[in-house]
């Protein structure tokens, strides 16, 4: 049966017949940007829609996608569905025990895409800026973060359609966030940045110095740049021969649910007639890192280089797949803003 296009009427979103991107609109983010845990609306009793803003229109009947009305949960998660599969790593669904998960996830967010350590000068001196940044439609998991920092701001840029989570008090840095990133190092060359970040504040709380000391002695520590091979030190120990149990011990599996939040690409597409489940993450700098989540995740494809230099990895081995489902999915670590309904979209998908 062929698969007709399927609309998401006033969302933004539409499921086209090639690669499809998941976004929201305004709408979308008033409601889910102030809800902790995410709703699927329905108006049948049994199986409805996916739908989270409004009503769906489909331009074929039967060629729609259902969830059960079950809240938060679906019948893939039923043990039935998994008999056809084989689950390599069955203790993924237990490996989220821990406290710390919340700094752990912040962490890997901080190394995707938006997070960064900015030592800027403004008005004759400089100033300290950590802040994660994301487009409009995923404004909700920056609410988060704040919230369970207790401190920040956000800050809305109408023009670009994206906002900061940003904070720039040193002594917040100094007691809220430094611990974070001390207990838990950042996995990419952001490391880098952030133990430039870390002299800089030394520097400028060193009351001995003046203004213009100050803005000397953090004009040479800029001028130091990243190098070309620099490699994170929580991971530099770590090799290709390294062990499974090795590099779970370091690249944390709440670290990576932060991280594919902002870096990973959970695509459908049509090839040859035929919808594909695919997981994309993409590299320019460390291409360490990027193996070491190709074992972590069990992808048997090859990192491939283009010419621009960005690595990626992508798969649509179904073995691999099923098992990045199974890590995120019921007792794993969760997914805190809009890809978490994008998840639950690509593995409904799958299934």
């Amino acid at each position: 049966m062929k698969l007709a296009k399927v609309y998401f009427k006033l969302t933004g979103w539409t499921l086209y017949g090639g690669k499809e991107l998941l976004l929201g609109d305004q709408e979308a983010i008033k409601l889910f940007s102030m809800r902790e845990i995410l709703q699927v609306l329905s108006y049948l009793a049994v199986t409805h829609v996916i739908d989270y803003s409004c009503l769906i229109w489909i331009k074929n009947p039967r060629a729609y996608v259902k969830m059960s009305i079950t809240r938060r949960q679906y019948a893939w998660v039923v043990g039935k569905y998994y008999s056809t599969h084989q689950r390599l790593n069955k203790e993924y669904l237990n490996n989220n025990n821990n406290n710390n998960w919340f700094e752990q996830w912040l962490v890997g967010m901080t190394d995707g895409e938006g997070g960064s350590f900015s030592v800027v000068k403004s008005g004759g001196k400089y100033r300290l800026q950590y802040s994660i940044s994301q487009p409009f439609y995923n404004l909700r998991v920056l609410y988060y973060i704040k919230k369970h920092i207790g401190y920040g701001r956000v800050l809305k840029h109408e023009a670009k359609q994206d906002a900061h989570f940003s904070i720039s008090d040193r002594k917040v840095l100094s007691e809220m966030i430094f611990p974070i990133f001390d207990r838990y190092p950042l996995l990419t060359s952001k490391h880098f940045n952030y133990l430039r970040f870390k002299e800089a504040w030394r520097i400028l709380e060193d009351k001995s110095l003046t203004i213009e000391q100050q803005n000397e002695a953090i004009q040479i520590l800029l001028s130091v740049q990243l190098p070309n091979d620099y490699v994170s030190p929580a991971i530099s120990h770590l090799n290709e021969t390294s062990s499974y149990e090795e590099i779970k011990s370091v690249v944390l599996i709440n670290w990576l649910a932060g991280f594919i939040e902002t870096e990973a690409n959970l695509g459908i597409f049509l090839d040859r007639g035929i919808f594909n489940i695919e997981f994309t993450i993409g590299q320019k700098l460390d291409g360490l890192l990027l193996y070491l989540i190709k074992r972590l995740l069990h992808i048997p494809s090859k990192i491939v280089i283009k010419k621009n230099g960005l690595r990626y990895l992508t798969t649509k081995n179904s073995r691999a797949i099923s098992n990045i489902i199974d890590l995120f999915s019921s007792g794993g670590p969760k997914f805190k803003g809009m890809k978490s309904l994008v998840f639950k979209l690509w593995s409904k998908a799958f299934y």
